[in-house]
């Protein structure tokens, strides 16, 4: 058996020139839902992967682990590790310690948590989430603790793009504040890499009863809530990565934009542009650009 510090990422990835097809499937799938794992047996992910339980712990085995149960006591130490601040601390500053140099290691693991994330992308979950996003009402963001920060990022970039957005920031009972407006024309995105708090379980009941869509950006908890959300939009592991939880969510906020500003070319630049009047106003200078992604969007045929 192999280093018992080597993670099943590295294992894979080492291992993948040799794999099979199906090997590679199972493999994936594995690397992709670990959670999931944690609850499944060898028959439920060949079902999920199209296999067989035989193939499952054929490959499980021929990553260096004595069976399922082996992978499952890594996959859970991840899970515990990662919902510790602490120990995800440690970890990620041991990873760093022993790297002679961390930041180019640490570069190349966003990279690498950015290509999972394309490679692994659901096109038909993000066409609803556009769809329930540009029919709402009105938008709402929400994200527990540094997810505040994805969620504010969100909400703020489609305002600017001209859509009707909102971060609900509060927590505990004053969040229950923010949830009074919440209506059945409304649309919820709800940042959530792995913490089911009570914040994420009162969210989506409330939108539940009022009617209003959910949009989850997880990491972990498309399982336990798959039942009580519209949408799910999966992001890959990143605890063995030293990578922040929050780089998918930020890449996915930003695409989400700008599909949405797509949808309504004009209406973006235009208010893209009464941003630029209005901030210059405060900065003192008329060309002063705005620091969102509009250049992307040609506006030679805008008609401000």
């Amino acid at each position: 058996m192999k280093n018992a510090k080597t993670t099943f990422q590295e294992r894979y990835v080492e291992a993948g020139p040799r794999l099979t097809p199906s090997e590679k499937k199972i493999g994936e799938y594995l690397l992709r839902n670990p959670d999931e794992v944690l609850g499944s047996s060898a028959v439920k992910i060949a079902e999920a992967t199209g296999t067989s339980d035989a193939s499952v712990i054929r490959t499980i085995k021929g990553l260096g682990y004595q069976g399922l149960p082996d992978l499952k006591k890594e996959f859970l130490e991840s899970v515990l590790r990662r919902r510790n601040s602490a120990a995800a601390l440690d970890h990620n500053i041991e990873s760093i310690q022993t790297n002679k140099r961390p930041a180019e290691q640490m570069l190349a693991n966003s990279v690498d948590i950015i290509d999972a994330f394309r490679e692994g992308f659901d096109h038909d979950a993000f066409a609803s989430c556009v769809e329930a996003v540009s029919n709402a009402r009105r938008t709402y963001t929400y994200g527990l603790g540094a997810g505040s920060m994805v969620s504010g990022f969100l909400a703020l970039h489609l305002k600017r793009v001209g859509f009707d957005a909102e971060a609900m920031m509060l927590a505990g009972y004053r969040l229950a504040d923010d949830l009074l407006s919440l209506t059945a024309n409304d649309c919820i995105v709800l940042i959530a890499p792995f913490h089911q708090t009570t914040e994420v379980e009162v969210i989506v009941d409330h939108a539940k009863d009022v009617g209003a869509s959910v949009v989850l950006v997880t990491e972990a908890l498309g399982m336990s809530l798959q039942d009580h959300v519209d949408i799910i939009i999966k992001t890959p592991p990143s605890i063995s990565n030293v990578v922040s939880e929050h780089l998918a969510p930020f890449v996915f906020s930003y695409v989400l934009t700008m599909q949405l500003a797509s949808l309504q070319k004009d209406t973006s630049l235009k208010r893209n542009n009464l941003f630029n009047a209005l901030s210059s106003r405060f900065t003192g200078s008329p060309d002063f650009p705005s620091p969102i992604f509009l250049s992307d969007i040609d506006d030679d045929d805008s008609d401000n």
